[in-house]
């Protein structure tokens, strides 16, 4: 099953032991990790270590930060995360050298079918076949049945040395190239090319980058 066919009925933390145990591993060092004094540099360094996948040399995360998984990040050297980042990291998320993420930036992995009858499902799996006979000729559901949602995820790439401004959101699946600009509060929905500069909601190419 490819990355894009992934599709689990959430919520994820709840239902299936495998995500209960990373978001629970996640929670606990972020907990701690959130609540060290300024001055306790090396235990920082070593929570950090143990929450991502990678972190290279001299790379700075400002507190608070948040993720789901953790190990699902790899952040290259060099690289800057200001304060109030959120990681909704259920995929991989890269991101490379040098790069700057000011605060408040949200990079999401996890996403949910648009189509209602897609993403709402009855918790009954033999219910759930594909033929929605749960739903009448209006589009009303069955009240009587239990139902949950469905969860898909695809990964995010950030180049080297970027610049993401304060507040701006990357959804699933977006990859952004080298030296690439991102202005403040942009949604980004797709792809954004190397050395250019993006803003807006969608984010959109202004101009090349020099």
């Amino acid at each position: 099953m490819s990355e894009k066919e992934w599709k689990v009925k959430g919520p994820l933390e709840l239902d299936d032991e495998k995500w209960a145990l990373k978001f629970s591993r996640a929670a606990n060092i972020q907990y701690e990790l959130n609540h060290l004094h300024p001055s306790q540099l090396e235990r920082k360094r070593e929570l950090l270590q143990e929450l991502f996948g990678q972190i290279g040399e001299n790379t700075e995360v400002l507190l608070p930060f948040y993720c789901n998984v953790g190990t699902n990040i790899k952040i290259g050297n060099g690289s800057f995360i200001n304060v109030n980042n959120n990681y909704l990291d259920t995929d991989l998320i890269e991101i490379g050298d040098y790069t700057l993420l000011a605060q408040g930036v949200n990079i999401i992995c996890a996403n949910h079918p648009v189509s209602t009858k897609e993403r709402i499902v009855p918790v009954d799996d033999e219910l759930d076949d594909g033929s929605y006979s749960y739903i009448d000729e209006d589009g009303n559901f069955d009240d009587s049945l239990e139902y949950t949602f469905v969860n898909t995820r695809s990964p995010v790439k950030i180049g080297d040395r970027c610049w993401i401004g304060a507040n701006a959101v990357i959804l699933p699946g977006v990859t952004i190239g080298d030296n690439v600009v991102i202005g403040s509060g942009s949604i980004v929905t797709k792809d954004i090319p190397s050395n250019s500069i993006a803003v807006g909601n969608p984010a959109r190419v202004i101009r090349q980058n020099d």
